[in-house]
């Protein structure tokens, strides 16, 4: 019988402490109350950098010019790319973290970091007390090993990718929280002191929810395979899973012997998982998307402070269009619930296909200079935006399962932040050779959005052909025996 097949599998349940599990819907509501206040609020950025802008934050560096200076906004934009690559960068570690201690540790010492480095932000002053950066890299590397140890509430439920959407729309809900904490300042006069300090309070509330909510090991009830016994070094004799299996046992030396195992790909060891054609491809895929992403959230200001947007929307009305882009930031969410779906009921290709549209359509809205496409372009990428978070989570979960989830986001997502240190020579390229243009940079972000649609065609014919063959996705592999 086939290593998945009724005979061939034993019960297994890996749940929360002593085996109970709490209320799944309590369960999903802490998690997104977690990834909305201390998920991925340094996405609002944007907003933080105008208030620090009005505070005179770093002007010091503005010498006989006045502010906003040069020196100013690549010390700024530096800022950004540290962080932004530490986001991405730390999955890893954030990832080994929740497969080896759990969602319920992991969430619990991300939350605190996060916690400092808020705390930090609001009590920094560029002459008395630099610690913007070190505040901005802890809320960025350990905002998303919140959201990683809360997308293994979605396990609660059958429909999990829309489950997970949610979560991933609360992570993506919290880029509004320097937006709003700006809004307060700029019509209340509160200072940045007092109104991230004050936030912090809330922070606080997920790191108690992180303790008592999330469980010692992750939520799970499936079923274990005779090969996963075999790994796991249980005495049965495994079932082979197929003729060709049963006929591959060898002699190796005089006390070992290798069995060729069938397993399921979700089930696989996870150097198996990270050389599979779904991993691989899923990593070019994001950290292409990644890239361009975090690219231009971290040069929209400066590209409404030059070259040929100045032109489109007016030095005058700069600020008010950063706004405007902030707002629209966290608005892709409306988004998830669909792409949940499409994932859930209809095929992940199609799920693919639907985001890297959004992609595309972005970087081409780019193209066109006028005001009406450069707000069309921003809607595209908050989508783009969104759904290829919930793609990236919910493909990692639907190929190669929750056994390995944490390092496997890592290992995609450190890739992409070693990738985005790039970012600070397209920026001096920009600035030294191309007089501040991005036109040549959007045509060949566009170019580049292009190339993405191969991953969405590769699941596509992926799906075709295991439904002409009625396969699943497995491999073969060796066990020592």
């Amino acid at each position: 019988h086939a290593a998945g097949s009724p005979r061939g599998i034993v019960a297994l349940a890996t749940m929360s402490d002593g085996g109970e599990r709490p209320n799944k819907w309590i369960a999903l509501f802490s998690s997104c109350y977690m990834c909305v206040v201390a998920g991925g609020i340094m996405y609002g950025w944007p907003s933080l950098l105008l208030m620090l802008q009005a505070e005179g934050q770093y002007a010091e560096l503005c010498v006989d010019v006045p502010a906003p200076c040069a020196a100013q906004e690549s010390l700024y934009h530096w800022i950004w790319t540290i962080s932004s690559s530490a986001c991405l960068a730390s999955n890893l570690l954030t990832g080994l973290l929740l497969d080896a201690l759990g969602p319920r540790f992991s969430a619990t010492v991300c939350s605190l970091l996060v916690l400092l480095g808020c705390a930090l932000i609001g009590v920094h002053d560029s002459r008395t007390c630099n610690v913007l950066q070190v505040g901005m890299v802890l809320i960025s590397a350990f905002g998303p090993g919140v959201q990683n140890a809360c997308v293994h509430t979605s396990n609660l439920f059958e429909r999990r990718s829309t489950a997970s959407s949610m979560i991933i729309g609360s992570f993506n809900l919290s880029y509004a929280v320097f937006l709003i904490l700006e809004l307060i300042s700029r019509t209340t006069g509160a200072t940045r002191h007092d109104l991230v300090l004050g936030y912090c309070a809330l922070v606080v509330g997920a790191c108690v929810l992180a303790f008592v909510v999330m469980p010692a090991k992750p939520f799970s009830t499936r079923t274990r395979t005779d090969a996963e016994r075999l790994l796991a070094g249980d005495s049965a004799s495994p079932k082979q899973s197929s003729p060709q299996a049963a006929a591959a046992t060898l002699a190796v030396g005089r006390a070992r012997r290798e069995t060729l195992v069938t397993v399921l790909l979700s089930e696989a060891p996870l150097h198996h998982q990270v050389m599979s054609s779904p991993f691989l491809n899923l990593l070019v895929w994001t950290t292409i998307a990644m890239f361009w992403m975090n690219f231009y959230i971290g040069t929209v200001a400066s590209r409404l402070g030059h070259g040929g947007s100045v032109q489109i929307v007016g030095a005058h009305r700069r600020e008010a269009f950063i706004e405007l882009f902030n707002l629209l930031s966290p608005a892709g969410v409306i988004a998830l619930p669909f792409i949940g779906y499409i994932f859930d009921r209809v095929s992940f290709s199609l799920g693919l296909l639907v985001t890297t549209v959004f992609g595309a359509l972005f970087a081409a809205l780019l193209l066109v200079p006028s005001e009406a496409t450069l707000v069309g372009a921003w809607v595209a990428y908050t989508l783009f935006r969104n759904c290829a978070f919930a793609s990236l989570f919910s493909t990692l979960t639907h190929f190669l399962g929750f056994q390995n989830l944490g390092v496997l986001v890592g290992l995609t997502l450190l890739v992409s932040g070693c990738v985005s240190m790039f970012q600070p020579l397209i920026i001096k390229l920009i600035d030294m050779d191309l007089m501040g243009q991005y036109t040549y940079v959007n045509y060949f972000m566009f170019g580049s959005m292009l190339c993405l649609f191969y991953f969405p065609a590769w699941a596509f014919f992926r799906e075709q052909r295991m439904k002409r063959t009625d396969s699943t996705d497995s491999i073969t592999i060796a066990i020592s025996t």
